[in-house]
């Protein structure tokens, strides 16, 4: 029998889409505050908004009729006709929020639209409990406790607490971002987390989230295209991470995530950075409404645009600008001078070369004379396990082809061997059978590598501690989202020792392989690859020699 779902089943419903994890209840909350044009924004939460979320504002807040009337399905000021759907230009318009977080929680909402009378609504589970007019000053104030209380499986599927106030650190950095001129304020377990003064300067901004050495080597950039207009921050190459987290996009005040803005700022730093590292991003994507499309998913963090193209070019253009004009040299450790040998170029004297004449000869003529002559050629294929009975290191060295292959020759035949390839194969076997040990033998630096961190950054970092240390890497918590090393393995190589730390940990707190065995084979490739030979290095005849002696205890030098 088909009949029509009560309203409370079609607000659980709508509930598993809009509201996925206490970060969700957070971005709704925040959004609604900035609609309402809050200028101070603070958000209040126990054990990581698992127990409770309280986000207050300074918004125009509302009377007891809109109040009443915000916690039912579908009714909103911000959109009224089919026709504004082609024109958003808040954060939300659904209707759905409130009603969804309601659905799941207990939830109590005080809002006052004049600063003197206020209301106080109490529901629960999508019920109402209770409501009463108070004192309250201007604005909204709204707490949700218990989340999913009345759905168990999705109460199961929220993550620990590190991990949910990691989602919400993020969201709140990156619409601190989004809108300078806001002051936000976040709090866990009376601890204050982040902090930004809604002085509507990017840059302070920046200084308050990632610290005073990313603000410093960050570089505006500003454009302009017939449709939009781009502004913002980019790092230069003094300051990159191991994962492109701290890349943010921001569309008419909205943080989304959208694959090909990644990749366009990766294009447009094509040739300036290290394969495997990415900058900090800060984009700002200001164009008309009506050429931007936000009503996709219910999370409204994703976004379509018109004239895709000429956004991606104006971004690249922008950034390659701004690039070009920066001194980009990144300090390293002197080295020798290489002598260079210039000869003074040979003047040639035109006068003396004699042009023979030639005659016109029939093209098809002459090909229709000349034989073809077809030759058989039979593939040779390597045989590998006669391979392996040789040794590498008895073979007599011809020389480096391009600086790239080692051209070894015996009695026969004559080898070409990938320098990086061989390099890599080596110290692979080497790193991973290191990771694998139960126990590292380690050693105390005398300078402590520190390492800077997001606020979301550095909550997985204390998520993942043990994992961390079981690799024998002995962190401890220095000042706010910085984390000091002074111990580490031996494993780990000299002189790129901060290097390799921060890879570490950035392919443990991001990773999505949760075999053991899984991660540590995809951490050694990464270490490896890094660690390696590179081809155009300049090997030497000793250098060769080690590198094939090496290879050749490897378990598979093939």
């Amino acid at each position: 029998m088909i009949k029509q779902l009560d309203k409370h089943l079609i607000n659980l419903i709508k509930a598993g889409e809009v509201i996925e994890h206490c970060y969700s209840v957070v971005k709704e909350l925040v959004e609604n505050a900035i609609d309402a044009g809050a200028k101070n924004i603070t958000i209040t939460l126990e054990n990581s908004g698992l127990k409770e979320i309280k986000v207050s504002d300074d918004g125009s807040g509302m009377s007891e009729q809109e109040a009443k009337l915000a916690i039912l399905p579908h009714h909103t000021s911000k959109i009224l006709e089919e026709a504004d759907l082609y024109h958003i230009d808040t954060l939300g318009f659904r209707g759905e929020a409130l009603p969804s977080i309601i659905a799941v929680s207990s939830f109590k909402m005080k809002t006052s639209d004049n600063g003197i009378q206020g209301l106080l609504l109490s529901l629960k589970g999508g019920e109402l409990v209770s409501e009463a007019l108070i004192a309250q000053k201007k604005g909204t104030e709204i707490t949700v406790r218990s989340l999913f209380y009345n759905t168990p499986v999705r109460l199961q599927n929220l993550k620990n607490e590190y991990v949910e106030l990691s989602y919400i650190a993020d969201f709140v950095m990156k619409i601190a971002f989004a809108r300078p001129d806001i002051a936000f304020k976040l709090i866990n377990n009376d601890k204050l987390l982040l902090q930004t003064f809604g002085s509507g300067n990017l840059l302070e901004v920046i200084n308050a989230i990632y610290g005073t050495e990313v603000a410093k080597n960050m570089l505006e950039i500003k454009g302009n295209s017939n449709l939009y207009q781009v502004s913002g921050y980019i790092s230069n190459l003094n300051i990159t991470r191991s994962s492109k987290g701290n890349m943010t996009f921001i569309v008419n005040g909205r943080s989304v995530k959208n694959n090909k803005l990644f990749n366009t700022v990766l294009d447009a730093y094509k040739g300036y950075l290290m394969i495997g590292k990415f900058p900090y991003v800060i984009i700002n994507i200001a164009s008309s409404s009506n050429l931007i499309d936000v009503n996709i998913h219910p999370s409204k963090i994703e976004v379509r645009f018109t004239e895709e193209k000429e956004l991606e070019e104006l971004i690249v253009s922008s950034i390659k600008k701004v690039l070009s004009k920066t001194n980009l040299t990144v300090s390293i450790d002197e080295e020798e001078p290489i002598e260079t040998i210039t000869e003074e170029p040979k003047k040639i004297d035109l006068e003396t070369i004699k042009v023979k004449e030639t005659e016109e000869l029939e093209i098809e003529e002459q090909e229709a004379k000349i034989p073809v002559l077809k030759e058989e050629i039979e593939q040779y294929n390597l045989d590998f396990e006669e391979l392996k009975e040789e040794i590498f290191s008895n073979f007599d060295y011809i020389g480096q082809l391009f600086n790239t292959y080692i051209i070894l020759e015996d009695k026969n035949d004559f080898y070409l061997v990938d320098q990086h390839a061989a390099a890599e194969r080596i110290n692979y076997e080497l790193i991973l059978e290191s990771l694998k040990e139960e126990s590292h033998k380690k050693y105390e630096l005398l300078v402590p590598i520190n390492l800077q961190y997001s606020k979301r950054d550095y909550l997985l970092v204390l998520d993942h501690l043990d994992e961390i240390e079981h690799l024998g890497i002995s962190l401890e918590e220095f000042g706010s989202n910085s984390f000091n090393i002074r111990v580490i393995p031996n494993w780990i190589f000299r002189g790129r020792e901060k290097e390799f730390i921060d890879q570490i940990i950035d392919d443990i707190i991001h990773s999505k392989k949760t075999e053991r065995e899984e991660f540590l084979d995809s951490l050694a490739i990464n270490l490896a690859c890094k660690k390696s030979i590179k081809a155009s290095d300049r090997l030497s005849k000793e250098e060769v020699t080690t590198l094939l002696k090496d290879l050749e205890q490897t378990k598979n030098p093939y």
